[in-house]
């Protein structure tokens, strides 16, 4: 049911350092679809480790099920199962169905641990959530250690008829195709069980970084009135992009300076997090930690290395140029970090309510459909729980969306009614609707989209949202702003990603090659690479190449080239819609079903 977004709501005045009860509850999002107390989730905790035992009784007994199964060839055709084979192809599917049950639930039990926890890092018992379940999670592993080496015991052939022997086991066919590509990276049960174990140390970079975020304070800051502001990362890009030059040098210094003066600390993080990439690489007989990322999505190296050498060939006639151009029209000498992000139309610069916002972003995707329409403006209400909208104390920053299973998605923002947040929206509930739609069309097994895909489908929202503005712009300001904005998302979402993609290709290649990745040799690692990227108008300033330690993305395990390529995939794929082409829009929205059902 879609009602009216609560206009009284378009009064509150978004403030990064607010308490959390200070925020309407009308702008927070509602978690009890996952669980409805603290008690439930407890319930869903100790059902999986009851559930443990039961799933380790399954070793040594799916691979009954290939017995009488028939594998065709030119010679032999099948028909119906041979006597006794039919209870050996359930034992299969039943076996499957109660493993990946577990972690459906286990899944469910993390979206609302990290949910609760990235609202507010200061609650002890949401970050104990997380660790429980991160750790229960581990057991879950190492309990199934077993499952794909024994599957991958069985002949190819016969393991692929299995998953093709009825209506029932199809839903498995792509995982087990996968599962034989990746054969020669899978180990013997004892080992798999071994690398489970880690789970828990692998994710202590990450989850040290959270606490150091929450523990590095910022100094404040004076801003456009000269009144003194809290600097939280979560303003800090709206002060970078301040109109005033005084008070964009003022956050970004120290901003900066307050990263660099806790830099040894980040750098022991994300050195322990690169570390933990390569121990898993060379663990599975991997070439390099990035081979090792890639083909879990069965995507080559070659596609890394093409994009970097492509926008490095075309870094002089675009970035290069772009960066002289925004010399010239601000009116510097040189172009410093805290020139890169303020509007060169600011006459043209609009605030824009969260209300506002919702219908700018529903008028934008309506070539999407009716349905696609209809579940975007239930999402986007905040009556109906989806979305936490405001920044407040303790809040991480950023934005992201998340879902378990068959239930609806949730969408994080720190929303500060700038023109910049109006395309976070769309970005995140293009997550969403993907979520949605490939929940709805798949069974579990194939309901969870690789981010090589899912980042087209953040940005062809964003694509449409800039086309839509850019045919109801008033007047030549607002339109040449608007084309600022489809450049500046190119500048970020592939050069800057690109960047940020041949840095942890370095930094890996570091440590695989014996070197150590000290707080100074990142920040020269970094630094080099912005200069190379930004050209010969810009000026990297002394604490500018500890901006690495703002990027929490690192610690994904080459994630971030995909936006790259998810932005250049839905340019192409956002103008056919958006030309009208017919059966464009049904097909794109067809794709958006698929998750990981195939390649």
């Amino acid at each position: 049911r879609v009602e009216a977004i609560p206009e009284a709501g378009a009064g509150y005045v978004p403030k990064a350092d607010a308490p959390r009860a200070d925020v309407p509850s009308q702008w927070r999002w509602n978690l009890s679809h996952l669980f409805a107390s603290a008690e439930a989730w407890e319930q869903g905790y100790a059902q999986i480790e009851a559930t443990l035992p039961g799933l380790a009784s399954w070793k040594g007994r799916l691979a009954d099920a290939a017995k009488g199964v028939c594998v065709p060839s030119d010679q032999v055709r099948c028909g119906s199962p041979r006597d006794g084979a039919a209870s050996h192809l359930d034992t299969f599917v039943t076996g499957l169905d109660q493993i990946f049950g577990a972690y459906e639930m286990a899944d469910r039990l993390q979206v609302f641990a990290d949910a609760d926890f990235s609202t507010d890092r200061t609650r002890a018992e949401a970050k104990a959530r997380t660790d429980r379940i991160g750790a229960l999670a581990t057991r879950l592993r190492e309990t199934t250690a077993f499952v794909e080496p024994e599957l991958l015991g069985m002949d190819p052939a016969t393991l692929r008829a299995l998953a093709a022997s009825s209506s029932s086991h199809a839903r498995y066919a792509h995982f087990v195709d996968d599962l034989i590509r990746r054969q020669p990276h899978v180990l013997s049960e004892p080992q798999e069980r071994i690398l489970a174990l880690t789970g828990d140390l692998r994710a202590a970079p990450y989850s040290i970084l959270n606490a150091l975020e929450e523990d590095v304070v910022f100094p404040k800051i004076l801003d456009e009135q000269g009144r003194e502001v809290a600097l939280t990362r979560a303003n800090f890009g709206k002060y970078r992009a301040s109109e005033k030059r005084t008070v964009r040098m003022d956050t970004v210094s120290k901003f900066f300076g307050t990263l660099r003066a806790h830099a040894r600390s980040f750098a022991a993080t994300l050195d322990s997090q690169v570390k933990a990439n390569v121990m898993i690489a060379k663990a599975r007989n991997y070439p390099s930690a990035i081979a090792a990322s890639l083909d879990q999505n069965a995507v080559p190296v070659s596609v890394y290395d093409a994009l970097i050498a492509a926008v490095h060939e075309r870094l002089p006639a675009t970035l290069h140029r772009y960066v002289a151009l925004r010399k010239r029209m601000l009116g510097v000498d040189r172009l410093h970090y805290y020139d890169l992000y303020n509007p060169l139309f600011p006459d043209a610069r609009q605030s824009v309510s969260y209300p506002e916002a919702v219908k700018l972003v529903t008028s934008a995707l309506a070539p999407l459909g009716p349905d696609y329409g209809r579940v975007l403006a239930a999402g986007m209400d905040p009556k109906n729980g989806w979305v936490d909208v405001y920044p407040n104390q303790g809040k991480r920053g950023g934005a992201y969306c998340n879902a378990a299973y068959r239930n609806h998605p949730i969408v994080f923002l720190n929303y500060m009614d700038e023109l910049d947040d109006v395309f976070t929206l769309a970005h995140e509930y293009g997550h969403a609707l993907n979520f949605h739609l490939t929940h709805a069309a798949q069974d579990y097994v194939n309901s969870f989209t690789p981010i090589f895909l899912a980042e087209i489908a953040s940005t062809f929202n964003e694509e449409l949202l800039l086309d839509s503005l850019l045919t109801d712009a008033k007047g030549r300001q607002e339109r040449l702003a608007l084309l600022n904005k489809r450049v500046e998302n190119i500048r970020t979402t592939v050069f800057r990603q690109v960047l940020f993609a041949e840095f942890e290709r370095a930094i890996h290649a570091e440590i695989e090659s014996g070197g150590a990745l000290t707080a100074e040799r990142l920040s020269a690692i970094y630094g080099k690479l912005v200069q190379t990227y930004y050209g010969p108008d810009y000026v990297l300033d002394p604490d500018d190449a500890y901006e690495w330690a703002y990027i929490p993305h690192f610690y994904y395990n080459f994630y971030v080239y995909q936006y790259a390529t998810g932005l250049m995939s839905a340019v192409a794929l956002a103008t056919r819609v958006a030309r009208g082409e017919k059966g464009v829009a049904a097909a794109y929205v067809d794709f958006l079903k698929t998750g990981n059902s195939d390649y």
